[in-house]
């Protein structure tokens, strides 16, 4: 049994012997039992470094019905590191070229790094 969903059962039995089982108590049993998902970020950097600045980004949650989705008008972290600090996996690190585009220029894209979290 995992382990959280036990705590869970461990607490609801000292509730009902006093009789303070609330709907909440279930509603959070009910989060605890919910099947992970998949969320995936793109954070565009300034660099293939990890620690450089996001220049863009892009959220992906399959829950929603249009997609993506950019929460606010400010990179959700600071860098591809702060967002591995929170938790973030990185699937992908960003393909560096083996010429220079002489003739367009592409930096608008910025590094592509593609992350995941289960949720």
């Amino acid at each position: 049994m995992r382990h959280d969903v036990a705590e869970w059962i461990r607490s609801a039995r000292e509730k009902v012997g006093s009789d303070k089982l609330t709907g909440a108590d279930l509603d959070d049993l009910e989060a605890r039992l919910r099947e992970p998902r998949q969320v995936i970020l793109y954070l565009y950097s300034k660099s293939t470094n990890m620690r450089s600045a996001v220049a863009s980004w892009a959220f992906y949650d399959p829950t929603e019905p249009h997609g993506p989705k950019l929460p606010s008008d400010e990179a959700p972290y600071a860098s591809v590191m702060d967002a591995v600090g929170d938790g973030w996996r990185v699937v992908q690190f960003p393909v560096p070229t083996l010429y220079e585009y002489s003739e367009l220029d592409n930096r608008y894209l910025g590094y592509e790094f593609v992350l995941e979290k289960w949720t």
